[in-house]
Parts: C-alpha cells; structure tokens; sequence
C-alpha cells in the first residue's frame, strides 16, 4: 500500500508540475516529486527488512538525500527539480547495479539449473 501511495503522489506532482514546467513548485506538489519517491524507496526498505533481507545502503541514502531535496524542489523550476529528482533516482540505480553485480550473475548462471516445473512458470 505505501508503495501505490508513493506512486500516486509521485503522479500527482508530475500532473501539477507539466503544464508550466519553469515555475518553482508549490509546496504540496513538491512534497509529492521527492516525498512520492521517498515513500516508495522506504516501502522497498520495509519489505526487504520483514523478508529478512536486512536494512541495506542504497535505499536508506537515497531516500536521505531526496529528503534533502524538499525545500529545493519548492524553490527551483519543476523540471529542475524533477532533474534532481532523477538524478538521485539514476545514481541508485548505477549503486544498486555496481554493488550487486556478482549476485544477479550468479543467479542468472543457475538459471538453466530450475525444475521443469520452475521452467514452466518463467514463461
């Protein structure tokens, strides 16, 4: 449920921001462009941590450093702020696929080792 509601207020803000992109962002659409990403990372957070998977970096920092962005992104040019936005977003992104690399090779080598029912589902 956080994470739709991340999502929603995410779009909320893009909706408000996209018809005139070169104005500063009220302050409840500028909530909803950083505080809808960070809602949704701190969802992926909670769940990681329920299935055991314990707290992680990335998310944490990321979400750290969008809040960090709030009274940026009221101030600033929407699409400015959607940058900034974007460029947390991206710098996750390059984190999460540097730091597991060797894990998701390692999966993809066993791949081909699945039950025939396993191999059935991933169709």
């Amino acid at each position: 449920m956080p994470m739709v509601a991340g999502i929603i207020l995410f779009a909320f803000a893009l909706t408000t921001m996209l018809p005139d992109e070169t104005h500063p962002l009220p302050v409840v659409p500028a909530f909803g462009l950083v505080g809808g990403i960070v809602l949704y990372l701190l969802a992926h957070v909670a769940l990681r941590l329920r299935i055991g998977g314990g707290l992680g970096r990335g998310r944490p920092i990321a979400s750290l450093v969008l809040l960090t962005l709030l009274p940026v992104a009221h101030v600033v040019a929407g699409l400015v702020a959607l940058g900034l936005v974007a460029v947390v977003c991206v710098g996750l992104i390059t984190y999460e696929v540097v730091r597991h690399r060797e894990a998701r090779a390692h999966i993809r080598a066993r791949r081909g080792a699945l039950p025939d029912e396993a191999k059935g589902l991933e169709r």
